[in-house]
């Protein structure tokens, strides 16, 4: 799996801009450890002959990981949020958890726009002479990175189905068990909510499909 086999990549990637490169550059064990640290081997000799920055979509890498660790997060609390609301006895005086729904929703969208677009560029921030070692990492990480992002699109549109789900499920009940005429929950702020819904889950369709 193409996200396994770059963690490392990853994590060195990671270290190379916050941490000591010197001490990097003791752990190397093969040539693309080399390219990460930005140390280029001597066959022969074996010893680091040259040393230079790393490349500049590293530091690209790390923010859109950033993000994606962010996106992960505002899932599980808009997950928590959706539980909630679906586990009042009414969804009568919900409008604050109802905003708070429909400011994570936006927030999880916003921060999905914003991966893509990242990805998207990481090929423009590498070396106009790169090697070919660089060359076929950056394809691979952007490969890596675009899957993660098509996975958690992907978790997030189910979320949302099944969360509309359970509203109309809901309110089938509740039209079964009550009388319709006199409402137990604010009708038009409820359908607004769930418009709101299907029309997130439209948008994150058309971005990552």
């Amino acid at each position: 799996m193409a996200t396994r086999r770059l963690t490392d990549a990853f994590l060195l990637l990671r270290n190379n801009s916050i941490q000591n490169r010197q001490l990097l550059a003791e752990q190397l064990a093969d040539d693309r450890m080399a390219l990460v640290s930005g140390i280029s081997l001597d066959p022969e000799a074996a010893i680091g002959v040259t040393k230079r920055s790393p490349p500049k979509w590293v530091d690209g890498v790390d923010e859109i990981q950033y993000d994606v660790g962010r996106i992960k997060q505002k899932m599980k609390e808009l997950a928590s949020l959706h539980d909630k609301h679906l586990n009042r006895p009414t969804l009568d005086d919900s409008s604050e958890e109802e905003h708070a729904i429909e400011i994570t929703t936006q927030e999880i969208t916003q921060l999905f726009h914003r991966c893509q677009r990242a990805v998207q560029a990481l090929p423009s921030r590498a070396r106009r002479a790169c090697s070919d070692q660089e060359e076929r990492l950056l394809r691979n990480v952007v490969a890596s990175l675009a899957q993660v992002l098509q996975e958690l699109s992907t978790s997030f549109r189910h979320a949302q189905s099944d969360y509309l789900k359970r509203m109309k499920n809901r309110e089938e009940r509740s039209q079964h068990f009550f009388d319709t005429s006199v409402p137990l929950m604010d009708d038009g702020d409820d359908n607004t909510l769930y418009d709101r819904c299907v029309r997130t889950n439209k948008c994150i369709c058309r971005l990552c499909p």
